[in-house]
């Protein structure tokens, strides 16, 4: 059985079992700051658990996208483990519990999906009776594949009862699969809890019946619920009766693709199966990761994103891969999901081309992994050791994505060891803050003022697209970080029940405006969005606020405008881009603001003048012709069919809200926007620059604020032609004629300059002190280029002897070195390379270069002294003085 079949199956079943089918989250939570990524089907519905969510409904079934990175190491070693994967997951809010859960779960697996019973064991928590009857009395499973065991293996959060922490809570119960002997550990005790590959944990069911509270007392809670979670992946890899996950048939195609590009066969149990399983995963989870909008980078989400992929590299070349291979997996990867993740092949090539660049750039780090680690292996020979670190290990491993492997075998041929243990130890530290990072248990269900506001009241409806006035009750009032039921004078943050203020969110800015009511004036000067509440963030200027009261809410109309007026254009700028640049410049982010607009988007060079210009006049162009904006509510599968653009990384429900301009702009889009295009007037991009790797920002300006650009570079122009003496219309040509004559005058001055260091270089020969057979030069020069000390330099090494020299000078508050050797000197041991890096660090600075010339640079121009002092101390060591 197929793994889309296996889904297909288990949302039909828990359909027709009346569970509201849930699209998937996207693997960046929204509004749970507690995990970077979504790790379980659970975490969209943390309201609905706790009584607060909107949905109207009480079962929910979903087939989720997830990301974890706790047990990386196991990923490729072990049968299950994987970073990637998707849960299929079903929920109860307060509606059926632990029967119907454990029925219909054994009714899915045995029925459904046909595995044999005898194959099959359940797992309860060790005080869980009530479980264990369903199992032996109403599921008729003997009492000997009925295993108990303690609050770490079933009890979610895991240890919960004796180290928390505080909140819902209660026992698991979960359905192993038995591979056979075959994958045994052979020790007499193995059974589900063991780590070997018999068993597979393909279901696990929670049953959240418990609050508990300091002390570990656990009281019951009112409302008991379940939240389910069956790994797809691996129920795939036991119904197709593969020994490990990466061989069912959504991964196969990734894996004989990954084993093609590196050049090598895969071999379950040899070298290249554990390499090329990580590969298949860790592309799949990268994919997934940029087109939910997360690209690589050196922090939170994006590190880990990076990390996945200098992992896989990292794999490929322990075997044999020389060039980049990757981003070749991507569209494998895409079509394998295109079934159910359309927008992820619409996106591969994005996704390839931006999986390049970083993989490109990786390998010149690889590089540099190489000369540090033969830095540090040369500090441990001078200390008389033979073991390198744990800790110098690991951050080659981890910062500079340098695998260990590579470390230790380098090490092996120079019959030097890795301290495993020390490096053992800060995998395990990493380890656990990675833990930390993605908990699900930590803060999952919120506190604070907001979940007291949810336990009252529904979300805000917003009413501004009609109007920028409106009525609204008073149902959430902030102070600090605690609820008010009453505020006065001072800050404050209120929840209406509708409000015409939009808050902050898809890259628009919040409003700004007033409250007012009898007696009542509330200055407000932000506007946020949480989880569809409005929260007017402002100072209460007179009178005072109390819940239940009534107020008028009037947005700043002005400001409103223009900030219309900056989204319309966004939608006709992206437009304008795929026109120009091509179908793969999607947006990646945005910023739209009454005084200006930042958009951002993927692109891999910089955007040309020309380019840019065409771009200014298509949209300048649709301004003009004055079409109009229309915004209509539909389904997603609608708005898809009418070529609707959906962004990177979005989540859209099954009714979306899609704004048209003209028959030209389609984009699905909550934000406020002009009547017709002709409202913006003019529109003037003012920069264009790289943000990350494949992604560009354009910065504009429309209305009267292009208008002022307008004026500005009139002025400019201006000021140039009375400081060129020149009328605008030759312009052009006396500054290039000035640029021309300015050339010509430094080439002379460099002429001169290099006349009078020839003619210094003699003299500085001819004093230059005798030390083992070699004449040392080291001087300070002034009014000497680098390149200058360069020339120089090369002129003293021809003079025929031995010579060992060191320039130091200061240019332009920088400061600079030259460390020369003669071939003869290199010879004897000396390398300029190391010496101008020791000078420099005096001067607060570092460089290198090759054993007979290298340069330096410095920060401190008050050290420039003592750093030549340091070489000429490295000269006289290096020749025996």
């Amino acid at each position: 059985m197929k793994l889309s079949e296996i889904r297909q199956k288990y949302l039909k079943f828990f359909e027709d079992r009346g569970h509201v089918v849930v699209p998937s989250d996207s693997l960046v939570p929204e509004n749970d700051p507690s995990v970077l990524f979504t790790p379980a089907g659970m975490n969209q519905f943390k309201d609905m658990f706790l009584g607060k969510g909107t949905g109207d409904y009480t079962r929910a079934a979903s087939c989720q996208k997830c990301l974890r990175t706790g047990d990386i190491e196991n990923v490729g070693r072990t049968s299950a483990h994987l970073t990637f994967f998707e849960m299929l997951g079903n929920f109860s809010f307060g509606d059926y519990f632990k029967k119907e859960a454990i029925e219909w779960a054994w009714e899915f697996v045995t029925g459904e999906l046909g595995l044999p019973e005898e194959r099959l064991v359940g797992t309860i928590y060790e005080d869980d009776d009530e479980s264990f009857e369903i199992w032996s009395n109403v599921i008729g499973l003997p009492s000997e594949k009925i295993f108990r065991f303690g609050e770490k293996e079933n009890f979610w959060p895991a240890n919960a009862p004796s180290e928390g922490p505080n909140g819902p809570c209660g026992p698991c119960s979960e359905i192993h699969y038995d591979q056979g002997e075959v994958f045994s550990c052979g020790r007499p005790d193995c059974g589900p809890a063991c780590n070997c590959d018999r068993w597979v944990e393909i279901w696990n069911l929670v049953f959240t019946q418990f609050d508990r509270g300091d002390g570990g007392v656990l009281d019951p809670l009112p409302s008991k619920n379940i939240d389910t979670g069956m790994g797809l992946e691996r129920t795939a890899a036991v119904m197709q009766g593969v020994p490990m996950v990466q061989e069912c048939d959504a991964f196969l195609p990734i894996l004989n693709a990954a084993a093609e590009h590196v050049g090598v066969e895969y071999d379950r149990n040899g070298e290249s199966g554990p390499r090329l399983r990580r590969i298949a995963d860790h592309v799949r989870a990268v994919t997934f990761c940029i087109s939910d909008g997360v690209l690589p980078g050196n922090e939170g989400r994006s590190y880990v994103v990076r990390r996945l992929l200098r992992r896989a590299v990292g794999d490929g070349k322990q075997l044999g891969a020389e060039e980049s291979f990757l981003y070749k997996l991507a569209p494998v990867v895409a079509e394998a999901m295109s079934d159910v993740y359309p927008e992820v092949k619409q996106r591969r090539d994005n996704i390839s081309r931006i999986i390049q660049i970083e993989e490109d750039k990786f390998r010149d780090t690889l590089d540099q992994g190489w000369r540090e680690l033969q830095e540090k292996v040369e500090r441990v020979k001078q200390s008389g050791q033979k073991t390198l670190p744990g800790k110098d290990a690991f951050y080659l491993a981890d910062t500079l994505g340098f695998p260990i492997e590579f470390t230790e075998q380098v090490l092996a041929d120079q019959g030097m060891t890795v301290d495993r243990d020390g490096y053992e130890a800060e995998l395990e530290e990493q380890r656990k803050r990675s833990k930390a990072g993605s908990s699900m248990a930590a803060d999952i269900f919120a506190t604070g003022p907001m979940a007291e506001i949810k336990e009252r009241a529904k979300p805000t409806e917003f009413v501004g697209y009609e109007s920028t006035t409106g009525e609204g009750k008073v149902v959430g009032l902030i102070q600090g970080d605690t609820c008010v039921q009453e505020a006065e004078v001072g800050e404050v943050t209120i929840v209406l029940d509708r409000t015409p203020f939009y808050g902050e969110s898809g890259g628009q800015v919040g409003d700004r405006g007033r409250l007012g009511g009898d007696g009542v004036e509330v200055e407000i000067t932000d506007a946020k969005k949480t989880e569809g509440y409005i929260l007017h963030v402002g100072k209460i200027k007179k009178g005072s606020v109390s819940l239940g009261d009534t107020l008028t809410a009037e947005v700043d109309a002005d400001r409103r405008a223009a900030i219309r007026r900056n989204h319309t254009v966004t939608h006709l700028l992206h437009h304008a881009l795929r026109q120009v640049l091509g179908e793969h410049a999607e947006q990646s982010g945005s910023m739209v603001a009454p005084d200006r607009l930042r958009f951002d988007f993927t692109h891999f060079s910089a955007v040309t003048p020309e380019e840019l210009r065409k771009i200014e006049e298509i949209v300048n162009e649709k301004v003009a012709s004055n079409e109009p904006v229309v915004a209509r509510v539909m389904t997603l599968d609608d708005a898809r069919a009418r070529g609707a653009i959906a962004l990177f990384g979005e989540k859209y429900g099954q009714r979306v809200r899609m704004v048209s301009a003209g028959d030209y702009s389609k984009e699905l889009c909550g934000g406020t926007h002009c009547d017709c295009t002709g409202e913006i007037g003019l529109f003037r991009i003012t920069s264009e620059q790289s943000v990350a790797a494949g992604v560009r920002r354009i910065e504009a300006v429309t209305g009267g604020r292009a208008f002022e650009e307008i004026l500005k570079d009139e002025k400019l122009i201006q000021d140039l032609c009375t400081a060129l003496d020149a009328p605008k219309s030759r312009l052009l040509q006396q500054a290039e004629q000035t640029a021309k004559e300015a050339k010509a005058l430094r080439k002379e001055v460099e002429r001169l300059k290099s006349g009078a260091a020839r003619e210094s270089a003699s003299d500085l020969l001819a004093s230059a002190e005798e030390v083992g057979g070699a004449k040392v030069v080291v001087r300070r020069l002034e009014d000497v280029s680098s390149a200058g000390m360069r020339q120089m330099a090369d002129s003293l090494r021809k003079s025929g002897g031995p010579v060992a020299l060191a320039f130091g000078t200061v240019e332009g508050g920088k400061v600079l070195f030259v460390v020369a050797l003669t071939k003869d000197l290199v010879e004897r041991g000396l390398h300029a390379g190391k010496i101008a890096s020791e000078a420099a660090k005096i001067a607060g600075g570092g460089g290198g270069g090759r054993p007979d010339m290298a340069q330096a640079g410095g920060k401190d121009p008050s050290k420039v002294d003592a750093a030549l002092g340091r070489a000429k101390d490295l000269f006289q060591e290096g020749l025996g003085a």
